[in-house]
């Protein structure tokens, strides 16, 4: 026998029974949102040439992709993101369609994680993208979604918004002090990483050596402004770059629309968010839910990445874990699992087909019935014992024969 015949690949697994109905559960919910806020589905090629995901804006490293070669010795990958086919989609096939467009997505991406991390190579991800359009409607319209959509999962009770929770930052704050610094390349990540996991030690040792200046300072404090309104106004009174008050201002509007839709209780403010691609431009967020011990949705805009597949247009979209999502949703002891069979139907010989006719009409009615396909009587009564199933109906010589097991 092989030796990996009966196992699967690092990082991936087999999705079984109710795994498999808490997803689709999930997946059903999230598609009533979309299509209730106009979004139409999209699917793209699970094999991609490396070229679309080779960006400028684009973060993702060899070492993260899973590759091979097409019949000419072009280099192809699996999917690693959903975004960068969409932005190739928009530019392309559908090139000559009416701005904006929203279109939604449920599909897998593949990302090789590093070994012992307990991390998925293969991720069910399911999003929106809204293209074509900017400004403050077109974000308050994606988080508006966002939040639906984090709530639709949740099985009860439905009106309770502090179920999920929602971070807002701006990918363009972090740039303008890191720019008043002057770092770039591995100081430049280094910072990013260390402020967006909040890891103050590291960020402070990286800091150090620019004294007291006020960018230094305020990139130092960034990982602390967490929490509601009262961190924009915090923030206001440290942040004396234009181009950053210029994005809290912004923050600031967004966050009172959404309390006035009934979201103050979900939205908190991180100014500490930074993002791991780097096509993102301005708002940028992130969403929990309770179940889930890691977070579920990740979003913002990103108004240069079209142009860099020859169609330049503003977009914002966000994508959903779906298997994190559908764990939660098992864990809560809210699936409903199917009715159990209330009757099995066996045909004796010559009387099969009779069987299946009846199995048919029954189906028309609310009773829950499915068919045996032992050879005989006795296995079909054991089979009914074996699963809990109260009543047998057999169709033979002598009509329908029901039988109280």
């Amino acid at each position: 026998m092989r030796q990996y015949a009966k196992i699967t690949p690092e990082g991936t697994k087999d999705t079984l029974f109710e795994e498999c109905r808490a997803r689709e559960s999930v997946r059903r919910a999230l598609t009533k949102v979309f299509e209730d806020f106009g979004f139409a589905p999209v699917a793209t090629p699970h094999l991609e040439y490396y070229d679309v995901f080779r960006r400028v804006s684009a973060d993702w490293l060899a070492e993260q992709l899973y590759s091979a070669t097409d019949s000419r010795g072009r280099l192809l990958v699996l999917r690693p993101d959903s975004t960068l086919p969409i932005a190739r989609v928009a530019a392309t096939r559908l090139r000559g369609a009416a701005l904006p467009l929203r279109l939604y997505y449920h599909q897998s991406v593949f990302r090789r994680s590093r070994f012992y991390t307990g991390n998925s190579d293969e991720l069910m991800q399911s999003g929106v993208e809204l293209l074509g359009a900017s400004g403050l409607r077109a974000d308050l319209e994606i988080l508006q979604c966002a939040a639906e959509a984090l709530r639709a999962c949740r099985a009860e009770p439905p009106s309770r918004s502090s179920q999920f929770r929602i971070e807002l930052g701006h990918a363009g704050i972090f740039p303008c002090f890191a720019d008043a610094l002057g770092v770039d390349g591995e100081l430049r990540e280094a910072l990013a990483a260390a402020i967006g996991t909040k890891n103050l030690p590291s960020l402070a040792a990286l800091l150090e050596p620019f004294g007291g200046s006020g960018a230094a300072q305020a990139l130092g404090e960034l990982p602390r402004l967490f929490g509601g309104g009262e961190v924009l106004r915090r923030a206001g009174t440290l942040f004396k770059n234009a181009a950053a008050r210029d994005a809290l201002g912004y923050l600031e509007q967004l966050y009172v629309k959404l309390g006035a839709l009934g979201l103050q209780d979900s939205i908190d403010i991180d100014l500490g968010l930074v993002h791991g691609q780097g096509y993102y431009t301005g708002l940028v967020f992130r969403g929990y839910i309770e179940g889930s011990g890691r977070g579920v949705l990740s979003g913002g805009r990103y108004d240069g990445l079209l142009a860099e597949f020859g169609r330049p247009a503003a977009a914002a979209g966000f994508g959903l874990a779906l298997d994190s999502l559908a764990e939660a949703l098992l864990e809560s002891g809210a699936l409903e699992s199917p009715p159990s069979p209330e009757l099995l139907l066996f045909g004796e010989a010559g009387y099969e087909d009779e069987a299946l006719k009846f199995f048919s009409e029954l189906r028309k009615t609310d009773a829950h019935v499915t068919c045996s396909v032992a050879e005989t009587l006795e296995e079909t009564l054991r089979f009914a014992k074996e699963h809990a199933i109260p009543r047998v109906i057999v169709i033979g010589v002598d009509g329908e024969r029901d039988i109280v097991v």
